[in-house]
């Protein structure tokens, strides 16, 4: 892969895909063995949560540098800006959860299975970078 491009051939896709699915199992399973997280709340009550969202989450972030790498001159930089915007921009409902409105909706999220979902958007947005450009971080 040369330094100016993106990597994103179905290869790509599919080693992206199971290794942030992997990855955010891996978490919500030491989340839940670690901290006291309520069976009740929703997000991590089961697997299944976490494998379909993060499936789908990936695969749009995929469908995005699959975009950009048609269209910019610096594919690589471009698509660095807008998972790190795409990441902040996910943590907000996570935040939200904690709220009074939030808890409302969510009244068993605590600050501890809150924070393991904020902790599974880094990790799949990491492993997406790193797949896709060939390195973890925000920078060239």
């Amino acid at each position: 892969m040369s330094a100016e491009r993106l990597a994103v051939g179905w290869t790509v896709w599919l080693r992206t895909i199971l290794a942030a699915v992997a990855a955010n199992l891996v978490l919500r399973a030491a989340a839940l063995l670690v901290f006291d997280i309520p069976p009740a709340f929703e997000p991590l009550a089961t697997a299944a949560p976490t494998v379909f969202l993060t499936t789908v989450g990936v695969a749009l972030g995929l469908g995005v540098a699959v975009a950009v790498n048609g269209s910019s001159a610096q594919p690589v930089r471009l698509y660095q800006r807008i998972v790190l915007v795409a990441l902040l921009v996910s943590l907000v409902p996570d935040l939200w959860m904690l709220t009074g409105s939030g808890r409302e909706a969510y009244p068993d999220a605590t600050l501890p299975a809150v924070i393991t979902l904020m902790v599974q958007h880094v990790a799949a947005a990491a492993i997406v970078l790193r797949g896709v450009t060939g390195r973890v971080g925000w920078t060239s």
